[in-house]
């Protein structure tokens, strides 16, 4: 295992000196680490990034099953890419072919904000491969435990976990109504009509409220995509806890590109707002341009179905009917 681990640590040191790439990690899919390479803070920085990641990993391969190819995480001061790993006998695939479906390692890579992703994917396509092949040929499946634990270390954690015992402390739970009324509803609906209108390649357009409930969808192909909404908020809520813990910034939107199709969501106020475009016709200039304004404008919606005060139950009118 340590010929393997020593050629899997220099093919990511390659992918390291790429102008613009700061940090890349590889991940097994049950969220283990395997090797890395960059700067990091802490070694559980590496295993909470690692753990997260996998979360997203398995939230995208069930929402896109065959079909995803490669995610990626724009974040307002940072970007982060996760690519799989084929260590299959097939190594002629690359980034747009080769797919989640079946992949057992995936790599990590943060990027500062103003680099050409396209470059990087371009740069690091035979470095992918070389992992693939040396994983393969290894014969070793890098099962953990890839880490353990001396009994000093161990108290630490077990100490970290130590509650006050001085002090008082009170949890309250904040839940909020969204009222819509007729009015507004309208406005929704048209809002995601005329952007299924205007831009070209619309597949599916949806809204999600905060906890994956959706709200609003509609598809203009024969996708057949059940719990989308809860899926693509939890995809979206675990990217937005990465870019956090790794770069300290906020989210923008995340890209799940696809075979066929490419996968947006953005946050806005109350949810999330998701939206699959046709690969064939997919124009990212435009993109960048339309969807910000419509995004926009749901979310001023949202706001104002959030003030719409919720009318009071009045229990006296409800035993009248039984008079």
């Amino acid at each position: 295992m340590e010929n393997s681990l020593t050629g899997i640590k220099s093919c990511l040191g390659r992918i390291k000196s790429i102008t613009g790439v700061e940090n890349v990690v590889l991940t097994q899919r049950d969220g283990q680490p395997v090797e890395s390479s960059g700067v990091w803070l802490s070694r559980n920085e590496i295993f909470g990034v690692c753990s997260i990641v996998s979360a997203v990993f398995n939230v995208a391969e069930q929402l896109h099953s065959g079909n995803l190819n490669y995610m990626l995480i724009d974040g307002e001061r940072a970007k982060i890419l996760i690519a799989p790993i084929n260590s299959g006998n097939n190594f002629e695939s690359d980034l747009n072919v080769s797919g989640f479906k079946g992949s057992e390692y995936f790599i990590t890579i943060t990027a500062r904000l103003k680099v050409n992703l396209g470059a990087i994917m371009i740069s690091m396509k035979d470095t992918i491969q070389s992992i693939g092949r040396i994983i393969n040929g290894s014969g070793e499946n890098f099962k953990p435990p890839l880490r353990s634990y001396d009994d000093n270390e161990l108290k630490r954690i077990l100490e970290s976990f130590n509650v006050k015992e001085d002090g008082e402390s009170q949890d309250t739970i904040d839940s909020e109504n969204i009222n819509i009324n007729e009015t507004l509803s309208e406005k929704i609906r048209d809002c995601i009509f005329d952007f299924s209108k205007r831009v070209p390649g619309v597949k599916m357009a949806s809204i999600a409220l905060d906890g994956g409930y959706p709200f609003l969808n509609i598809s203009l192909d024969s996708l057949n995509l059940q719990a989308e909404g809860a899926l693509s908020y939890s995809l979206y809520d675990t990217s937005k806890r990465i870019i956090s813990t790794l770069k300290k910034t906020p989210i923008n939107n995340v890209l799940c590109e696809c075979k066929q199709y490419s996968h947006f969501i953005y946050g806005i106020k109350k949810g999330i707002f998701s939206t699959f475009i046709s690969s064939g016709q997919k124009r990212l200039g435009l993109l960048r341009l339309l969807i910000p304004q419509y995004v926009n404008w749901l979310s001023d919606y949202m706001i104002e179905a959030s003030k719409i005060e919720t009318p009071l139950l009045e229990i006296g009118n409800i035993f009248e009917d039984f008079k």
